[in-house]
């Protein structure tokens, strides 16, 4: 027993597998579960990778940025220092200055600070301390403040001043000033200064010294958005560190890291108290000075931790996600497969009305749609090779039963018998010839198709029967186009419609009525048979009833097997046409209450057949 119950439960898990849905749900989550997991880890290697390089790159560019910031303030500050050679005066004075009386001395110093401390208010720059201004033996001419550090001896052989004087005109940016027992202000960051001269005496000159904080370089590190941990380092053109935005010892005492940066430019890696740090440094051609920017691996590569828990989350979030998308999207696939398969078994038993409901554009929706037209066409086909050919037989026993229409021969008779009591041989004779050449019309001629000159001449009869009854109360025309009286119709396609314009039109008109016979060729090449009347016309209700009959499916309908049920009519005529030519034919009645009824056929001309169209016409009745 315990085997037949492993073998009924390895029957169900091998069923289970079998099944589309349960292969497609197996498909999606190992192909799922593998793409996360390949997506993940090359994420995160790429992630590592172009943050690295990024990080490395932006390190670069910061430097640079600051660099050009720090490069286009020096040339500002350096600018102002060219005060004195937008006017001769100040020059001239330089030169003429030793032979200059005592007052002459004083206004012209005065003019010279006045003029520095113009341009400095002209242009306020924050980190500005003061200025100085000495002659070329190193007595002080003027200041921004009284702050007078140096003697005339000090100055002239101070290193910023040696340095200035060999620079011979060009600007020099420098450090804070030591190793000459003197100190700038303890605000001091940097400083700069620069020779003025006359070319004609140059052994006669001023040293202007401007003295600056480090606003400018503390506004640049805010304004790059580094890391919290990230440190700027400036250092002077002698790799003397001017400003750093941490521990300015640690900087001083770090010989190994200033001594790889040489060139102008350059990145590297290194180990700083237990952390790698990025160091990114760029050397400035303007100032000599050089910018470097630290970057602890811990701020670079901190955000890929919480990149690495975000993949993890997100990863189990969307496994979730599709895990339940392939259950749904299975389903969607699994269940019109299944409708479609319960359709086909319900088609088999026989139930061929039984349609697939589609309710998708894709390949299942168009194997679907494709299963419902195979479907029409199979009962379309059954409907025209035997329903179809039922109904025919029904319409042709129809008109056999209406070749001979009580009511009309009952008349016929009638009118016969009167006509003999009052002794009118001629239309007595004219009637019974007009009813013989019918009767011989329909019994003699045995087939189904006729030439529309064999129809005309049966109206003629039998519009010279009706012009008798009525006395010559309706005229009858025909208007048929020459080529189209050996046009091939079906036999009594004109008596019905003459018939119904008879006795529904001109017959309950008071006065005389026509009734007129029209055969032309339209222009799409097809031929239109039509019977117009003059009569009492149709009310609009009574039309749209007829109207709907000629367009109710030939399924839907009885024909008359009895002669009690009447002729043939508009519906028995568009049916035998119908069921032969499809949709290649229609038939149109139109009507207006007191002014007439017209009914067409449009039939197509099929005379350049081998069998000018008899063929095609009778294929309907075959088989």
């Amino acid at each position: 027993m315990n085997k037949s119950l492993v073998r009924r439960a390895a029957g169900r898990i091998r069923g289970f597998f079998a099944q589309i849905r349960t292969v497609l749900f197996l498909s999606y989550f190992v192909i799922i579960l593998l793409c996360i997991t390949i997506v993940g880890a090359v994420s995160f290697f790429i992630s590592y990778r172009s943050m690295s390089e990024r990080v490395e790159s932006a390190g670069s560019q910061i430097v640079q940025q600051i660099q050009n910031n720090m490069d286009n303030d020096f040339h500002s500050k350096r600018n102002m220092l060219l005060a004195p050679y937008y006017e001769a005066e100040y020059t001239d004075g330089i030169s003429a200055y030793p032979e200059m009386t005592d007052q002459q001395k004083f206004l012209f110093r005065q003019k010279l600070v006045n003029l520095f401390l113009k341009s400095f208010n002209i242009t306020p720059i924050q980190d500005f301390i003061r200025f100085q201004i000495y002659f070329s033996d190193g007595s002080m001419l003027g200041a921004s403040d009284d702050y007078k550090p140096w003697s005339a001896s000090q100055v002239r052989s101070a290193d910023w001043y040696l340095r200035t004087v060999a620079k011979d005109g060009i600007v020099l940016f420098s450090g804070p000033n030591d190793g000459d027992g003197h100190t700038d202000t303890k605000d001091t960051a940097y400083s700069s200064s620069m020779l003025i001269r006359m070319f004609a005496s140059p052994e006669r000159f001023i040293v202007v010294r401007v003295e600056y904080g480090d606003d400018l370089f503390r506004d640049i590190g805010k304004k790059d958005n580094l890391s919290a941990n990230s440190r700027i380092v400036i250092l002077d053109d002698r790799n003397k560190l001017v400003y750093a935005s941490g521990d300015r010892e640690a900087y001083s005492a770090n010989a190994d890291m200033l001594a790889r940066l040489g060139g102008d430019s350059g990145k590297f890696w290194f180990r700083s108290g237990g952390d790698d740090e990025l160091v990114s440094y760029v050397r400035s051609s303007y100032s000599g000075w050089k910018t470097v920017l630290i970057m602890p691996r811990s701020d670079i590569f901190g955000p890929l931790n919480r990149i690495k828990t975000t993949v993890v989350w997100t990863a189990l979030i969307v496994f979730i996600v599709t895990f339940l998308i392939s259950v749904l999207f299975g389903r969607s696939i699994t269940r019109p497969i299944l409708n479609l398969y319960k359709t086909v078994n319900r088609v088999k038993r026989g139930d061929f009305s039984e349609r697939v409901e589609v309710t998708r554009n894709d390949e299942i929706g168009r194997i679907a749609m494709n299963f419902n037209a195979m479907q029409d066409e199979l009962q379309t086909l059954i409907e025209t090779k035997y329903v179809n050919q039922i109904k025919l037989q029904e319409v042709e026993l129809a008109m056999l039963y209406s070749q001979i229409n009580p009511h009309f021969l009952y008349n016929t008779l009638d009118s016969i018998r009167a006509m003999a009591d009052y002794y009118r041989v001629s239309d007595i004779g004219d009637m019974a010839q007009a009813l013989a050449d019918m009767f011989r019309y329909n019994t003699r001629n045995k087939d189904e198709v006729v030439t529309l000159q064999e129809e005309a001449v049966q109206i003629d009869a039998y519009m010279k029967i009706q012009g008798i009854r009525f006395e010559d109360k309706i005229a009858y025309e025909l208007d048929i186009e020459e080529e189209l009286y050996n046009f091939p119709v079906l036999k009594m396609t004109l008596q019905p419609l003459v018939e119904n314009a008879v006795f529904h039109g001109i017959e309950r008109k008071r006065g005389k009525g026509t009734i007129r016979i029209v055969a032309r060729r339209v222009p799409d090449g097809r031929v239109e048979l039509a019977v117009e009347d003059d009569g009492v016309g149709l009310s609009e209700r009574r039309l749209e009833e007829v109207r709907a009959k000629l367009r109710a499916p030939l399924l839907q309908e009885s024909f008359p097997s009895d002669v009690s049920e009447g002729g043939i009519g508009f519906r028995n005529v568009y049916a035998r046409y119908a069921i032969r030519y499809g949709d290649r034919m229609e038939m149109s009645i139109d009507s207006r209450k007191g002014f007439g009824t017209r009914a067409s056929l449009l039939l197509p001309d099929e005379r350049a057949l081998p069998d000018g169209g008899k063929n095609l016409l009778h294929s309907g009745s075959g088989s």
